[in-house]
């Protein structure tokens, strides 16, 4: 159209005037033709200098739409487990004055020395009456009992080791102490794995639910090695007990007592799959169980997480044969004094003798972790004596009264409410001795008549941290082996 109104004459004008006469009024009539064939293929748009251009979508000059940002996997993240905590609890009802650990810890003894064996370990057939008979008699049933994970234990049979088997010296031991027999089953693992932690070391603990030194070793060993550890305690029931799964550096508790029947089938199918060797990497693991959504203690999560006494993520990757050995040994027998040792320096009680013997073994185990430990952190920018200083040290205050402050402000609120009238003034109260002794020596020191302080609690409210825990405090009078003859060098 416009090339048309250009070269045409206009029919009004004659063809030699056609430039000459009024030529401003044809450019203008040939820039209203150009503009209406552009109104033909494209909507007028109004704009000014201050308009950005923009294009109608689907049009030739219209960019195309970038492509959205592609959006990253949310990590799900573990759901908190409602209820107490049972791991917190066992540690309680273990590390306290009296607890279940004082026992054995009235009988460390410095003088002995690392026993360091090396030796294929021998496992016993174990059936339910054995699991049993431990639970019943803490001083002469043998003790944990600890093997390889199965989905039914004991079922039609089951190898384990109890930690009090006297028939056998293929056992490590130190400070008058045997080798948890949790770290009896991973040492074999080694042995068997060519020297080298396998990629998961699984075990299942029966009768009893894991103390806090072989908590505190998982994650000492995983988080340096990048390796994991798994352990199931109260394997023998799938209504209580914890999965504990130790990757790298994280910690996954899963108490069985939060998880629905389907949940601990699955938990127990990632186990076994573990120990069959079905998983690539530890974050395998850990993601799975994670993606199961299984519920985690996250109070004893943060617990266990928070020791002072951990190294740096993958500095000791290629920790092997000899080597790993000695540390495993160094690691465990630091922590079994500190935490054992913590039930005795805890009772204001207990004899001078006692607490320096716990003194003596902790100083001890401090060198032979330091020791165990420096030849493989050169370079590492690693303060040995700090690591093992805190590694021998309890978790919790071993101070009397600072550990009496935590341990009642953890303590959850009776539940009287939950108790009908009639059933609660039914029962009768109990005497607290403890505390009418102290009322009783304050009183005399202050020359008053009466004691100010309530000396009757309710019969239910004196046992709350022991709820759900299988580890019972056995008459200390009575609690020895001292007169198991021919064995006292290997305990």
């Amino acid at each position: 159209l416009a090339q048309v109104a250009l070269s045409a004459p206009l029919p009004f004008l004659h063809p030699a005037a056609a430039t000459a006469v009024r030529p401003r009024k044809m450019v203008a009539d040939a820039a209203a033709v150009l503009s209406l064939e552009v109104a033909i293929q494209k909507p007028a748009v109004r704009r000014n200098r201050w308009s950005a251009r923009r294009d109608t979508p689907g049009s030739p000059g219209a960019a195309a739409a970038p492509p959205p940002p592609p959006t990253a996997a949310v990590p799900r993240r573990p759901r908190a487990a409602p209820g107490p905590s049972y791991i917190m609890q066992h540690y309680h009802a273990t590390g306290c004055v009296g607890g279940a650990f004082s026992w054995r810890a009235a009988l460390l003894d410095p003088k002995k020395t690392l026993s360091l064996c090396l030796e294929p370990r021998e496992y016993r057939e174990t059936s339910m009456a054995d699991i049993e008979r431990s639970k019943a008699d803490k001083r002469r049933g043998g003790g944990p009992r600890v093997g390889p994970f199965q989905e039914c234990i004991p079922g039609g049979g089951w190898l384990a080791l109890p930690k009090y088997d006297y028939t056998t010296w293929h056992r490590s031991s130190a400070f008058n102490e045997r080798m948890h027999v949790e770290w009896e089953n991973h040492l074999d693992h080694i042995l068997r794995n060519g020297g080298e932690l396998p990629l998961a070391s699984v075990v299942a603990k029966a009768g009893f639910r894991s103390c806090a030194p072989c908590c505190r070793d998982m994650l000492a060993l995983a988080r340096p090695t990048g390796k994991s550890f798994i352990m199931v305690d109260l394997a023998e029931d799938d209504g209580r007990g914890t999965f504990h799964f130790v990757v790298g550096d994280e910690y996954l508790p899963v108490p069985k007592e939060a998880c629905s029947e389907a949940e601990v089938l699955e938990l127990k199918r990632i186990v076994s799959r573990t120990q069959d060797g079905g998983y690539a990497s530890g974050r395998d693991i850990y993601d799975a169980v994670v993606e199961l959504g299984a519920p985690i203690d996250e109070v004893a999560q943060a617990f266990y997480l928070g020791d002072k006494a951990l190294l740096p993520s993958g500095c000791a990757r290629d920790l092997k044969g000899a080597a790993l050995i000695d540390v495993l040994h160094a690691e465990h027998f630091a922590r079994l004094p500190a935490e054992y040792g913590a039930s005795i320096l805890r009772d204001d009680a207990r004899p001078e003798a006692q607490r320096h013997a716990v003194e003596q073994c902790r100083a001890a185990a401090r060198r032979a972790l330091v020791a165990a430990w420096k030849p493989h952190l050169v370079g590492q920018g690693v303060d040995l004596e700090t690591y093992a200083a805190a590694a021998v040290a309890p978790l919790l205050p071993e101070d009397p009264s600072d550990y009496q402050r935590l341990r009642r402000g953890a303590r959850p609120a009776p539940p009287v409410a939950a108790v009908a009238p009639a059933r609660r003034y039914a029962r009768l109260p109990a005497i607290d001795e403890r505390r009418m002794k102290e009322a009783t020596a304050k009183t005399q020191a202050a020359g008053c008549g009466k004691a100010e302080v309530p000396l009757l609690r309710a019969a239910s409210q004196g046992s709350w941290e022991d709820d759900g825990v299988s580890t019972t405090v056995p008459d200390d009078t009575t609690s020895s082996w001292s007169d198991t003859e021919g064995f006292d060098d290997a305990m």
